[in-house]
């Protein structure tokens, strides 16, 4: 009884969250491979072969290659999300001092291995 009641106070994106997490490894997997054949059907033929060329490039690649390139992918959304609110009139600096203090240290290591790149590798 406490746990329909618990469930009724989820919302929907919550109470999905939840039985997904009661699934089987293999049913999430799955669910997975479903979504992303759906995705896949919903794209061009040429978007699609781009998809592929790309997953085929990130299979071809060693563990820490892999790592490296997929860091590099999260270093540039950060870097569109930064260049966006940018364009909307918020400063960098601004945005690399709101950095909460526990990462700053990060920040300020990137930040500093940036600046010391050598200049053909800076844009």
């Amino acid at each position: 009884m406490a746990e329909a009641r618990r469930q009724m106070e989820l919302t929907a994106t919550e109470q999905q969250v939840v039985e997904r997490m009661r699934m089987a490894p293999e049913q999430r997997q799955a669910e997975v491979e479903t979504r992303r054949q759906a995705r896949l059907d919903s794209l061009t033929p040429e978007q699609k072969q781009a998809v592929e060329d790309r997953e085929a490039r990130i299979a071809a690649m060693t563990a820490p290659q892999r790592r490296a390139y997929l860091a590099g992918q999260r270093i540039a959304g950060i870097a569109r999300v930064l260049r966006r609110d940018a364009a909307k009139g918020v400063a960098l600096a601004d945005a690399l001092t709101a950095v909460e203090p526990v990462s700053k240290p990060d920040v300020d290591w990137l930040v500093g291995e940036v600046k010391n790149l050598p200049a053909g590798r800076q844009g």
